[in-house]
């Protein structure tokens, strides 16, 4: 009787905690305590389940890391790109979006970066998600005026730079909105001290 209720309890939890639940905590871990820091103990710990349940669900630790990066990737590209392009079609607008979506997601953004300088697929996954974001960021330049080339190198640029926030913070009580809006100004600035825009009267 005994094994029997431990048996139903066991099968209860497994239907309770689904894949998609252990993707998300250790998309939480991830970001928390980096790629080393997801474990399958801590990750039941946090779901509340015993080991056995990761089994239900994942060959191994490697099927599940790898399902953590399609989750990521989706993210990073797919989610965060769709927010950001959407609902305008203002290209200055899209950059500010862009911005603000890359301080949000620093955490997971930062431990992706760690984990890809010593995995391939993580690296991969981390270039892909780059490209595409670059891709987005030259094309909302190349509205404002900029030439291919230029759109491209400030593309990068604005990248790196965003990128670089969460490793050199600021030094005071961190970045406010107007903090921000200038940073965009300043990448934004073209020769004569002026600021590209998406209007033709105001270049």
């Amino acid at each position: 009787m005994r094994a029997g209720r431990r048996a139903a309890g066991g099968s209860a939890n497994r239907a309770k905690v689904a894949r998609r639940d252990w993707i998300e905590a250790a998309y939480q871990e991830l970001a928390r305590a980096g790629e080393r820091g997801v474990s399958i103990n801590a990750l039941a710990a946090r779901l509340g389940v015993t080991k056995g349940s990761f089994y239900w669900h994942f060959k191994d630790r490697g099927e599940l890391m790898r399902a953590l990066l399609e989750r990521w990737a989706h993210e990073r590209t797919d989610e965060m790109l769709a927010l950001a392009l959407g609902s305008t079609t203002d290209p200055l607008e899209r950059l500010r979006r862009i911005q603000a979506l890359g301080r949000e997601v620093a955490p997971i953004d930062r431990a992706m970066r760690l984990w890809a300088r010593h995995a391939p697929e993580a690296d991969e996954a981390v270039r892909h998600s780059d490209r595409a974001l670059l891709g987005h960021i030259a094309a909302c330049l190349r509205e404002l005026g900029f030439a291919p080339d230029e759109a491209r190198l400030r593309a990068l640029l604005m990248l790196r730079a965003w990128v670089g926030g969460y490793l050199v913070p600021s030094p005071d009580d961190g970045e406010t909105a107007l903090d921000a809006e200038r940073t965009l100004e300043i990448f934004l600035a073209v020769p004569g001290g002026r600021t590209a825009s998406a209007d033709p009267a105001e270049s």
